[in-house]
């Protein structure tokens, strides 16, 4: 009984101790205070961003699915609080540090996609567009949304529309 006393003890005081364990129960308190997906603290929000950054250094090696994951959901996190320069800066990280993990693709893609349509910058956006296609041209996902996103860059959603409406005619 003592052994196995001792072992709960050393193992609670490894966790404890542990700075990824740390980190994402902190991330944890963090999602939950800033609101989750409807963020309503726009500073636990950029903390939130601080957080997964530092856990993605500390799993980058050991665990890249996790490193992906929480860089994934930091930008997305980034994006939705009109931070998107930021959200560009962590979707480059898996982009560009990881092009062949399965979740790169997305990350690209979503590049382009907040160059498009939150920087308005549309010749980047054409650029990485591109640059998705010659990557990852039979992507299941995302080659199709980056085809047509390069045909519609710069045309507005009402006229896009009466295209449609005009080919259902």
């Amino acid at each position: 009984m003592k052994k196995l006393f001792t072992l709960v003890l050393l193992s609670i005081l490894f966790q404890a101790c542990d700075p990824v364990v740390k980190l994402q129960q902190k991330l944890t308190d963090l999602d939950k205070a800033m609101g989750g997906a409807n963020v309503t603290d726009k500073s636990k929000a950029a903390e939130f961003i601080k957080t997964s950054e530092e856990l993605a250094t500390l799993v980058e090696k050991k665990n890249p699915d996790q490193y992906v994951d929480v860089l994934l959901k930091a930008a997305g996190l980034a994006k939705t609080v009109e931070n998107p320069q930021k959200a560009i800066e962590l979707y480059s990280k898996i982009s560009d540090g990881l092009p062949q993990h399965k979740k790169a693709p997305t990350a690209l893609f979503m590049i382009g996609f907040v160059q498009e349509n939150d920087l308005v910058d549309l010749v980047k956006a054409k650029a990485t567009y591109e640059l998705f296609l010659q990557r990852y041209p039979n992507d299941p996902d995302f080659a199709d949304d980056a085809q047509n996103a390069i045909k519609m860059l710069g045309i507005s959603p009402d006229e896009i529309i009466k295209g449609f409406e005009k080919q259902a005619q």
